[in-house]
């Protein structure tokens, strides 16, 4: 609109918008010297004072000492002064206020000169709101960021899952400087057969939906060392609530799922005769290269014992199946076979063919079935 047709306020207007704002502002008037004329109600609650307590008083009385000393603090009155209008949300520290009991009140305030009809300038009025308990909500969720920074494993992915910033400890247990993952992809983290899995794609398609992911998930650092990690992945939101990144938070439970093994290793996996010529050996848990030699040295010591022509083992307990397992049990099966001992793998689920299908695996002579009962069929049935 041009301004020379913008209709000018009346006097009876300007009272009105003052009035609109004296109920829902805390407003405080100075003279050009910062002691106080007058304040409304909202002001007074907000500081704790009757308006007898504090006019004529000066705004310094509002203030924390090393400010009112400070020459930024003369400058602003300076600038008021001269005319300049003057606004801020007070981030600077010095620059929160004080209540009558000493409270920290943080306000979001502009200072706004009065000027004569020749334009000078002849008191100044603090148009002001308290945004104390948001500077608090803030201050409380920085910390809480911060201190899960200091304690946890933390990195951020687009939603097609290349890397945007990771914190110290996630890049100390993976090896990496933070150039090194910043705009890779995930994968980089995980078992290269795994992540062309479509288990892998499915999961990052749930994480670009908006649902979150929490387990205990095998990692690859950057040395192919193998990283256990207790974790969550999620998903942050616009304020449409529309997904725009993912943010994992992780702990490293390499050592406790390296004792968890150990122990099954102690338990140890028993292999047992269970018909004639026949041994049984049920996996359970995590089966790495250590587990794999001591159900290999069993079974063989096992296969040497009795003799057995067939060695049964079930799968249907092992917590993951990748290339290192299947190559695992391919050894095992291998072994066995040099002993004259034929190998039947069962508990092979539907997911774990279909994984080992995806993953390329190749499985050679060795029988695969799905439940015990038909592996120990079949075994029976073989000539002995």
């Amino acid at each position: 609109m041009n301004k020379a047709n913008t209709p000018k306020m009346t006097t009876g207007d300007l009272t009105a918008v003052y009035e609109a704002l004296n109920q829902v502002q805390a407003l405080i008037e100075f003279n050009l010297d910062g002691t106080v004329i007058s304040a409304n109600q909202n002001f007074l609650s907000l500081f704790g004072y009757e308006l007898d307590e504090i006019v004529g008083k000066h705004h310094r009385m509002f203030c924390c000492p090393e400010y009112v000393e400070s020459q930024e603090y003369a400058d602003f009155w300076d600038r008021l002064r001269s005319g300049e209008y003057s606004a801020t949300d007070y981030k600077k520290e010095d620059w929160r206020r004080f209540g009558k009991d000493g409270k920290e009140i943080w306000l979001r305030a502009s200072y706004n000169p009065v000027l004569d009809k020749n334009g000078k300038p002849i008191k100044v009025i603090k148009i002001a709101t308290d945004i104390t308990a948001s500077k608090m909500r803030i201050a409380e969720f920085e910390g809480k960021i911060k201190a899960i920074d200091r304690s946890q494993a933390v990195i951020e992915f687009n939603l097609d899952g290349t890397v945007l910033t990771a914190n110290e400890n996630f890049l100390k247990i993976f090896g990496y400087n933070l150039d090194e993952v910043v705009g890779k992809h995930h994968r980089i983290f995980c078992d290269p057969g795994y992540a062309e899995t479509p288990e892998y794609a499915q999961f990052w398609q749930k994480l670009g939906r908006g649902e979150y992911e929490a387990d205990e998930f095998k990692r690859v650092s950057k040395n192919g060392a193998e990283i256990w990690l207790q974790a969550s992945y999620n998903p942050i939101f616009d304020l449409s609530g529309k997904p725009i990144k993912i943010v994992k938070f992780a702990a490293d439970i390499t050592i406790e799922v390296q004792k968890r093994s150990l122990a099954l290793l102690e338990m140890s996996t028993p292999v047992t005769k269970i018909w004639d010529g026949v041994l049984f050996a049920p996996i359970v848990g995590i089966v790495d290269s250590k587990r794999s030699v001591d159900i290999m040295n069993k079974a063989l010591s096992s296969i040497a014992d009795t003799r057995a022509s067939t060695l049964l083992l079930d799968i249907g307990g092992v917590a993951i199946v990748d290339t290192a397992v299947a190559n695992h049990l391919i050894k095992i099966a291998k072994a066995a076979v040099l002993m004259g001992c034929d190998t039947i793998i069962s508990g092979i689920s539907p997911a774990i063919a279909q994984t080992i299908a995806e993953l390329g695996i190749d499985m050679g002579a060795i029988q695969t079935t799905s439940t015990i009962e038909s592996a120990l069929r079949d075994s029976i049935k073989k000539p002995s």
